[in-house]
Parts: C-alpha cells; sequence; structure tokens
C-alpha cells in the first residue's frame, strides 16, 4: 500500500503541474492569453526548490518591427527559428516596437524561462520518483513555452502596419539593449525582426519614397552625435526581413538594390559592434545559415 501510494502522489503531482500548465495556456476572454507578461511559464521546481537552477544557460529576446513588412514565408521562418532556439534552460521574451506614437512603443508580451533539468552533479541526491516527476513536468513545460511564445508572435505579426510613417529602430535598440545586458544568463542571442530602415527624427534611410544607399561612416557620426547609445553584453544578433518594403504586400518590389543592401548591412554591423554585440546573422531578408545556440556562438557544429 506504501509504494501504490506513492506512486498515486507522484501521479497526482505530475497531473497538478500538468493542469497549471494547461490553465496559463487557456485563453482568457476576447481570446488573450491568461497567462502574466512576466514569469509566463509555471516552475516545475516548487517542490524542488534547493535544485533549481540558480541562472539561466541562455537569454533569447525576440523583438518585431511592427512598421515592417512580412510576408507568411518570413513568419514561418520567425517561428522556426525561435522554436528552435527555446530549449531547456532558456529564459525568453518577446518584445514589439514601431514609431514613437501613441501604444506602439517598445513593449514586452511576454517572458518567462524553460528550466533546466537537476544538475547531473546534484541527481544522486534526489530520489528517484522526484526526478521523474521533475523530468515529465519539464517536458511538460518545454512543451508549453513554446506554443506560448508561438502564440505571442502571431500577435505581434497581427499587430504589423507597414502604413506607419516613421520607425524608430535605434531608440528602440536603445531601450531594448537595457533589458538584454542586465539578464542574469551565460549567453544572450537576440533575434531582431526589422527591415532595418530607419526612419526617424535621428536619420532617415529613405529618400522620398526609396531607399537610399547610405555611408554608413557618416550615419554612424550622425548617430553618435544623437547620443544613441546601447551596451548588449555580448549577445549575438540574428536580423530577420533586413532590406524588405512595405510595398511588397500590394504587389510591389520586395527587395532594395544590393549596394544599398550592403552599405545598410555596413552601418549596423558597426554599429552593433560599438555597441557591445556580434552580428552574427543579417537575413536580406533570409537568414543563410541554420542558426543554433553553438552556432551562434562562433562553433559551426549544428
Amino acid at each position: 500500500m506504501l509504494k501504490a501510494g506513492a506512486a498515486k502522489a507522484a501521479g497526482l503531482c505530475v497531473l497538478a503541474a500538468a493542469l497549471a500548465l494547461a490553465a496559463a495556456a487557456a485563453p482568457a476572454k476576447g481570446g488573450a492569453p491568461a497567462a502574466p507578461r512576466d514569469n509566463a511559464i509555471p516552475s516545475c521546481y516548487d517542490q524542488l526548490g534547493d535544485y533549481a537552477p540558480r541562472r539561466a544557460a541562455g537569454d533569447l529576446t525576440v523583438v518585431i518591427d511592427q512598421t515592417a513588412y512580412l510576408d507568411g514565408r518570413l513568419r514561418q521562418i520567425v517561428h522556426e527559428t525561435v522554436e528552435r532556439l527555446i530549449r531547456p534552460g532558456t529564459h525568453v521574451a518577446v518584445a514589439t516596437f514601431s514609431a514613437y506614437l501613441q501604444g506602439r512603443y517598445l513593449d514586452v508580451l511576454v517572458s518567462g524561462q524553460a528550466e533546466a533539468p537537476v544538475d547531473a552533479a546534484q541527481r544522486d541526491f534526489v530520489s528517484k520518483r522526484d526526478l521523474r516527476q521533475n523530468d515529465e513536468c519539464l517536458q511538460d513545460q518545454l512543451a508549453y513555452a513554446r506554443r506560448l511564445v508561438a502564440k505571442n508572435l502571431d500577435t505581434a505579426f497581427a499587430g504589423i502596419d507597414p502604413a506607419v510613417a516613421r520607425s524608430d529602430i535605434l531608440a528602440a535598440l536603445r531601450d531594448l539593449s537595457r533589458h538584454v545586458r542586465d539578464t542574469a544568463a551565460d549567453r544572450r542571442i537576440v533575434v531582431l525582426v526589422s527591415d532595418m530602415l530607419e526612419n526617424s527624427s535621428i536619420t532617415s534611410f529613405y529618400q522620398g519614397n526609396r531607399v537610399r544607399t547610405i555611408d554608413p561612416q557618416a550615419e554612424l557620426r550622425r548617430v553618435g552625435q544623437a547620443g544613441v547609445k546601447a551596451d548588449f553584453n555580448g549577445a549575438r544578433i540574428i536580423v530577420i526581413g533586413a532590406g524588405g518594403i512595405s510595398s511588397a504586400g500590394s504587389g510591389g518590389q520586395s527587395y532594395r538594390d544590393p549596394r544599398a543592401l550592403m552599405a545598410l548591412e555596413d552601418f549596423w554591423q558597426q554599429w552593433f559592434s560599438a555597441s557591445h554585440a556580434e552580428l552574427v546573422e543579417f537575413g536580406k531578408p533570409t537568414p543563410l545559415v541554420r542558426i543554433t545556440w553553438e552556432r551562434s556562438a562562433g562553433n559551426s557544429a549544428e
């Protein structure tokens, strides 16, 4: 009876964890996620707090520029890239930005952590029943984290409006860098979904209705004079959507002059470098390599 009771208790604990995840995933009235914005992923360490990882292995920040046109294929690439990067030990946040207009400031939609399992060096100190329960909960938690992030990505995509005249990319990245810099993680990746075409009071990469071929050095001086500085604390940056244009959705051309794209990439490469970040992929508009945590760290292994 004792063994049966222990097994039943373990099953109930796993069930309770699953119900907590399901309840957090359930939509509220109006279709909005019921989960809180911060710490939105329920923990699996309520009963094993002493063995919970004290630090995220990686911090993943996904930021969507809601002035940039994204076709269905680009949206799918964003989903696939982000899902691949969410793994055990990853803290993840989804944010949006646009122009500095009412209701379109930099906003974090959701954040939370997909927890890592109990450290191998400590597993011998935990009962097999508790380990099994924790491992099962972590599997459910990872699946839930990916679903939650996917849902919030779709929410961000639904708010895209390429008709917004301004695009305050530099100011948004400056503000975002404070969040990225201060995260307690061993590694940091930022997935930046944007056309990267600044159009603000600081500078504009347009001439009339066309993208101009910028002088990267002149633009860097202009941005420096405006005092737009950032610190990403060693984060690696993945850009998806660079050079795309809003008219593509109504049958216009999707890409710009290659010389303009090369100048655009040169500018952002140097700006991120000065902002203590490494631009590891500049998708024009799609990434050419399959980014993983290992590859983003400079290791070519998949």
